[in-house]
């Protein structure tokens, strides 16, 4: 099911790949593993949301914009957009899919 959650996130206009990790980095699912960006996933996982008060970290670089979410499990989803997306639109789809996940994964 997650595997599903995941995928759909690049039906959304602006979304390169998405991806499940748990706790230590492993990953659980990913939308695309053919993209070159997803090689270094272990070290995106490694930003550290647990005793932050926010659960969704938002990183822009020069090449694309990283979306973070910590869900109630010890997992993250990481989502890699394009620089010049609506990320309003990425966002409220992202809130959906959490919520997916995060039911799915608490059961």
């Amino acid at each position: 099911m997650e595997d599903f959650i995941v995928s759909d996130l690049l039906r959304i206009n602006g979304v390169v790949n998405a991806a499940l990790v748990d706790g230590e980095g492993f990953i659980l699912s990913i939308a695309n593993p053919e993209i070159e960006i997803t090689r270094d996933i272990a070290k995106i996982a490694d930003i550290d949301l647990g005793e932050k008060e926010f659960s969704r970290i938002t990183i822009t670089s020069e090449r694309a914009i990283l979306i973070i979410d910590k869900l109630d499990s010890d997992n993250q989803l990481i989502t890699w957009c394009e620089q010049s997306c609506n990320l309003g639109l990425i966002r409220k789809n992202l809130d959906n899919a959490v919520l997916r996940l995060n039911s799915y994964l608490g059961n």
